[in-house]
């Protein structure tokens, strides 16, 4: 006999079994006892929280031959068509594989049947959002004045996409994440009546994972309980779903807080020999970050963590030792490390150097572990010496009136940084030559060491596969840049004026400006603005070949 996956056997069939969604289940049972019914409803909301069940539930119940108040009898013959899936009056569609103009028109031709057997004929369109701009003008009128006998149950997970038109023709019920004690009550009971027993910290892992999502933990649950007859426990949850252990986890934190650098990276290392994906690491150790923070800024009492007696005093006593606020730091960047982990191309030296910057307390001072600033280059030095006798010289004072300039002092600062900047040149090649035919991240005087918006030639190779990846048609604008720099938190990006103008001004739009920076920030690790600007600007050129400009080649000194 073929098994039967546990959240389809468990799908609520009636009102009094849909769990967590309280506020939707009392408005349609009082629509139904007082035959106020809507001919459009939209449910919305994630996955796996009741969106289809309630659908399904409702068409029981406006169709059912011997409701009772609003709960259908579930023996007439309605009620077990529509629960087996082959009631002719109630027709479930799939908007992802039925998105186009030519099968809602096929719907309206239909729907001037008359149901067979029941009151209603009922369209339940799941993933509406998937439809066509020209699909939904299409069913537009038919949503606002279906026929009597005709009811639409519109169903999705991304209501944002939908148009204000057809959000407007519909009663709209927003479903909500179910909570840890809803999820923990439905598996304890499917446990119960399947005569399987597991350990309350496996049951717990499962509910993590689940983020609020009933179908989710009851598939992982089943997904557990396949894989032994026996008692499930945690090790075994943790080996079957591919997770980290809690243990682990704190371990992680502890030797963190510890600065015992042995023991963060021989536990690391016991992780990846286990198979533990450095991505998924990074994810839960986010997670059991973001635990930790919250039993340290609401108690150990909260409900919103939800974890076991001895894991809650463990988290609270590492936030103790950590404070809210480097918690807060730490959260923050194992999150930001694991958003952007795929696109890395070795994730394992991306998490250890996650793990490494934390450890050393990453500039928060917070751990005895420090690293020594290294002192700069002595041509970076020069080019910071350049770029601060040029800015000299090119802003006057704010209370000074704007007049010619004429001080040799500040022309003997520009040339003396000149001077060093060669000697410094002709000692090492520390500054690189910029290419201006093909895009390499820019050196630039102006850009010294300790400035914390510098990047190298592969951190923009990464911002264009990341545009590749998320946005094509924006890669292709960017690989048309000529040349491109960074500094002061701004990344400038130059383009040809003859040949890529058209490029330039579709990277300046604001919805490719705010995606560019957003990828930038997440490799750079600081927040970015963006510039776009052509070739030959003031905005591109060198602080040393302006003072030059300004001074040609010999000093001359301007009089009134």
């Amino acid at each position: 006999m073929i098994h039967q996956a546990l959240y389809r056997v468990w799908r609520p069939l009636d009102f009094e079994e849909l769990a967590g969604q309280e506020h939707i289940r009392r408005t349609l049972e009082n629509e139904l006892i007082q035959e106020r019914i809507s001919h459009a409803y939209l449910f919305t909301g994630p996955r796996g929280t009741g969106k289809t069940s309630t659908a399904r539930i409702l068409a029981k119940a406006l169709n059912c031959a011997e409701r009772q108040g609003a709960r259908p009898c579930g023996e007439c013959e309605s009620c077990r068509t529509i629960a087996a899936g082959n009631s002719m009056d109630v027709l479930e569609i799939d908007g992802a594989s039925n998105r186009g103009i030519d099968e809602i028109r096929e719907l309206k031709e239909k729907i001037g049947f008359l149901p067979a057997l029941g009151k209603y004929k009922i369209y339940i369109v799941d993933e509406v959002h998937m439809l066509t701009a020209e699909a939904f003008n299409a069913l537009l009128k038919t949503l606002e004045e279906p026929p009597a006998h005709v009811i639409f149950m519109l169903a999705t997970t991304d209501p944002q996409k939908m148009p204000a038109t057809v959000l407007s023709r519909c009663q709209r019920f927003d479903f909500r994440k179910l909570s840890y004690d809803v999820i923990k009550g439905r598996l304890e009971e499917i446990l119960a009546k399947s005569e399987r027993r597991a350990e309350a910290e496996a049951v717990s892992m499962i509910i993590r994972q689940a983020d609020g999502s009933m179908r989710d933990a009851i598939s992982l649950l089943d997904q557990c309980l396949s894989y032994t007859p026996d008692d499930l426990t945690l090790d075994e949850a943790c080996a079957i779903l591919g997770l980290v252990k809690q243990e682990a986890l704190a371990a992680l934190l502890s030797a963190v807080i510890d600065g015992d650098a042995s023991a963060l990276f021989a536990e690391l290392e016991a992780l990846f020999i286990q198979g533990a994906d450095p991505v998924q690491l990074l994810r839960e150790f986010a997670g059991y970050s973001r635990d930790a923070l919250l039993l340290a800024l609401c108690g150990p009492g909260t409900e919103l963590v939800a974890a076991s007696g001895p894991q809650r005093i463990l988290m609270t006593e590492q936030g103790e030792k950590l404070g809210p606020e480097r918690l807060q730091r730490i959260l923050r960047q194992a999150d930001e490390a694991a958003a952007g982990g795929r696109y890395r191309g070795n994730s394992r030296y991306m998490a250890e150097a996650l793990f490494a910057g934390l450890l050393l307390g990453a500039g928060d001072g917070s751990s005895a572990l420090r690293a020594e600033p290294a002192k700069p280059a002595p041509a970076i030095a020069a080019a910071a010496a350049v770029a601060a006798a040029a800015k000299a010289v090119s802003a006057p004072a704010p209370s000074a009136p704007a007049t010619p300039l004429s001080s040799t002092s500040t022309a003997a600062s520009v040339y003396a940084g000149v001077e060093a900047l060669r000697n410094a040149n002709a000692a090492s090649e520390a500054l690189p030559v910029i290419d201006e035919q093909r895009p390499a991240i820019s050196a630039t005087p102006a850009a010294s060491a300790a400035d914390t918006g510098g990047a190298t030639s592969g951190q923009w190779k990464q911002i264009l596969e990341n545009a590749k990846s998320q946005k094509r048609t924006l890669h292709a604008f960017l690989v048309a840049a000529s040349k491109y720099e960074f500094a002061g938190g701004v990344l400038r990006i130059f383009f040809d004026r003859e040949k890529a103008s058209f490029h330039k001004e579709r990277c300046e739009e604001k919805e490719n400006r705010e995606m560019i920076a957003e990828m930038a920030q997440k490799i750079l690790g600081s927040p970015v603005e963006v510039e776009c600007a052509f070739l030959g600007g003031d905005q591109e050129r060198d602080p040393v070949q302006k003072a030059l400009d300004i001074f040609g080649s010999d000093i001359v000194k301007i009089v009134d």
